[in-house]
């Protein structure tokens, strides 16, 4: 070999081993780019993804176009691997995915550069803010919680720790008005509103901000409802009406409450605290429609002890979401003295305190009188009067005197029952209270004969010559002993004496003692002794 052509071929060595180098250092692969951040459109859904080129570097081709991908598993994107959904071109660095439904679930985006013959890796997978929500109807709260921004990353020494959550409430969907309700960084992920309205929407959505950047990236928009059952917006109590074994409560429920869950309560005092102690449960019931309940529980100390009702409305937290009037009882008490009755009574309540709306109401009473006379049925209707009204004081006399001595007679026993009416300033009735109807017995006046004739038949002013009983007002139960001069007894019964012994022969004429006694319920009795004469008038 020639010397001189040792420098060609010692450089044709040389790019025979140099040649396959350069080859091997330029690919046409190209890099991924970054993805920056996603970002979800509040209005309708759409995600737009932003990513930014990757640096050229001689060896590598530069991308041709970008391709965006999906998970075909939305719900585990790891799990079955990425489809590509768009391919956009080498300058465009944004792409909007129409239709996402980045409001009705979380979505995750991943970016590859389009190469000559394959594409790049994709990038790490970004994820938006997924916040989510839970009503607390008992405490009148929401909790929030939400998913951080996926592939940002956190640092502890930067301010919010390089990402800051902004956390935004409303009550539609224009979220262009919300009130931000919370700041946070990208530690946290919970926050809980208090004091929230039933059957609301209320809206939510987090604007997450990357501080190092300046990079921002909306949440879904939830919605949540506080969906409660309807509450009544109006419940009372209108009438008590006191009945010989209990109580009948007649109230009135909003038709359109949607509460299932209603409750006649008793009380013994009008004080809410004093009341624990004595607080009875009359009846429960699911609907609003009912509309009166009867209370026998107690029925002996209902005669005597004064009974306060109120209907309450639970939600299904058993917090009661809406309270009734009080309406109370009304007990009589009556005393009888001579012929005339004294009538004292409770008064009933005006509850301001539940129904302020009720301070310019009033109270007012009236009294009934029921009279029998001999001929009617004790059991019976008799004759019912209202003997005063329009009063606003708790007692009253009633003068029984226009009674004595008519015909036909009237009987000791009259009955009473006090009617207690809420009255607007319109006079309108609002509440009722109607008490039982009890009975007292007055003394009546009572004149004895003097004498007897037992074989005359005639009558005197009304009176038979020929039977010796009392002269009374009323008619009223007697019994009357006869006794001779001896003590014996000649005669004892309750009809009158008509002059025999009781073997059924005249006694003689002479002076004979007698003992009456007028019985009454509660007015006393009416003892009278003295004598009477029995003579026998000559035909």
């Amino acid at each position: 070999m020639c010397m001189k052509n040792l420098p060609q071929i010692i450089l044709m060595i040389g790019l025979t081993f140099y040649m396959p180098t350069l080859w091997a250092q330029f690919s046409d692969k190209p890099n991924p780019p970054r993805l920056d951040y996603i970002t979800n459109n509040l209005d309708n859904g759409n995600v737009t993804i932003f990513w930014t080129k990757p640096s050229h570097e001689p060896q590598i081709a530069d991308p041709s176009g970008y391709i965006i991908y999906v998970p075909r598993n939305p719900i585990d994107p790891d799990a079955d691997g990425w489809d590509p959904i768009a391919t956009v071109d080498q300058n465009t660095f944004q792409y909007t995915h129409v239709g996402a439904n980045g409001n009705g679930q979380r979505v995750y985006y991943r970016v590859a550069s389009q190469g000559a013959y394959e594409p790049s890796q994709m990038t790490v997978k970004h994820s938006q803010v997924w916040i989510t929500a839970s009503y607390d109807s008992c405490n009148a709260k929401i909790d929030l919680s939400w998913i951080g921004y996926g592939a940002w990353p956190l640092n502890a020494l930067a301010p919010y720790r390089n990402i800051r959550y902004q956390l935004y409430m409303g009550h539609d969907p224009n979220w262009n008005t919300y009130n931000q309700i919370g700041d946070y960084d990208g530690y946290s992920n919970r926050h809980s509103v208090t004091n929230v309205q039933e059957n609301q929407d209320y809206f939510f959505y987090i604007k997450a901000t990357r501080m190092d950047t300046g990079y921002e990236s909306y949440s879904n928009l939830y919605l949540i409802h506080t969906k409660m059952a309807r509450r009544p917006t109006y419940a009372s109590v209108d009438s008590v009406i006191a009945i010989n074994y209990g109580n009948r409560i007649y109230y009135t429920i909003d038709p359109d409450s949607r509460v299932s869950d209603y409750k006649l309560w008793r009380w013994e005092q009008p004080d809410t605290a004093q009341s624990i102690f004595s607080a009875k449960t009359i009846e429960g019931f699911n609907v609003p429609t009912k509309s009166m309940s009867i209370d026998t529980n107690d029925t002996w100390a209902a005669r005597t002890r004064t009974f306060y009702y109120k209907v309450d409305a639970y939600n299904g937290c058993n917090d009661a979401v809406l309270v009734s009037n009080l309406c109370n009882t009304i007990i009589p008490r009556i005393s009888p003295r001579g012929n005339t009755v004294s009538i004292e009574w409770n008064p009933l309540i005006l509850d301001t305190q539940r129904k302020p709306d009720r301070a310019g109401n009033r109270i007012e009473y009236s009294i009934y009188r029921r009279s029998f006379t001999v001929n009617d049925d004790i059991s019976g209707l008799g004759n019912l009067e209202r003997i005063a009204s329009g009063l606003t004081v708790t007692e009253y006399s009633d003068d029984l005197s226009g009674f004595k001595g008519q015909s036909p007679l009237y009987l000791i026993r009259f009955n009473y029952y006090i009617e207690a009416l809420e009255l607007t300033p319109a006079n309108d009735t609002v509440t009722l209270s109607r008490s039982r109807e009890i009975s007292t017995e007055i003394l009546p006046g009572v004149t004895m004969p003097t004498a007897i004739a037992p074989n005359d038949p005639r009558s005197e002013n009304g009176h038979e010559r020929n039977l010796f009983k009392p002269v009374i007002d009323f008619e009223a139960n007697f019994t009357l002993t006869i006794y001779d001069r001896w003590g014996g007894v000649v005669y004892h019964g309750n009809q009158g004496w008509d002059g025999r012994n009781s073997r059924g022969e005249y006694v003689k004429e002479g002076t004979y003692v007698y003992r009456l006694v007028v019985s009454t319920a509660n007015a006393g009795d009416i003892v009278k002794t003295g004598s009477v004469s029995v003579v026998y008038p000559k035909k």
